[in-house]
This record gives C-alpha cells, sequence and structure tokens, in this order.
C-alpha cells in the first residue's frame, strides 16, 4: 500500500510539473516582447522624420515609413497536389515578413 501511495506523489509532481512548463512556454516573456512596438513578434509600419536642407531652399520636414519587427514563419503539411507533383515535399513552410502596400500623407 506504501508503494502505491509513492506512485500516486510522483504522479501528482510529474503532472504539476508538466502544467508549469506548460505556463512558462505559454506566457509571454517581458525580456522577449520588449518595450518598443517594433520588437514585438509580428510586423509594424514605424515612421521616421527628418528634416531636409539643401542649400539656397526651404528646409523641409519629410516622414519615411519603414516596416521593422519579425518575419513570422510555420510549417504545414503540403496540400495533396503538391504532394502527386513532388513527393519528397511532405512539409510546406509559410512566410510573412513585412511590406508597405500603401502611402500616406
Amino acid at each position: 500500500m506504501s508503494n502505491f501511495g509513492d506512485m500516486d506523489k510522483f504522479r501528482w509532481w510529474k503532472s504539476a510539473a508538466m502544467i508549469l512548463i506548460f505556463i512558462l512556454a505559454v506566457l509571454p516573456s517581458p525580456l522577449a516582447t520588449g518595450s518598443n512596438t517594433w520588437q514585438k513578434p509580428g510586423c509594424h509600419k514605424v515612421g521616421h522624420t527628418r528634416k531636409i536642407s539643401i542649400p539656397n531652399c526651404v528646409e523641409f520636414p519629410i516622414t519615411t515609413n519603414a516596416c521593422r519587427g519579425y518575419c513570422e514563419s510555420w510549417a504545414v503539411p503540403s496540400p495533396a497536389d503538391t504532394v502527386m507533383i513532388n513527393p519528397h515535399q511532405r512539409i510546406t513552410s509559410v512566410g510573412q515578413c513585412c511590406n508597405i502596400m500603401e502611402t500616406e500623407n
């Protein structure tokens, strides 16, 4: 009977450890996310303003937009038609990187 109790304790601790590992893996870390928006996962548009100075002309500010951040990528099982064409390609990589599709004033 004592042996059965020890096994229950072991299972309880094992379950508790697995839950703790899951929670730590799922919760975002403040070090990983950063304080700036562009340091967080994903792509973010960031504006940058500079003063343009050309001799004998009026100075003026100009703002340009740029994409900053991290590209997101993942893998999925290849569609059936892809596997039929290339039987060795069982996994397809998908990526999503930054781009600017619209202009702003």
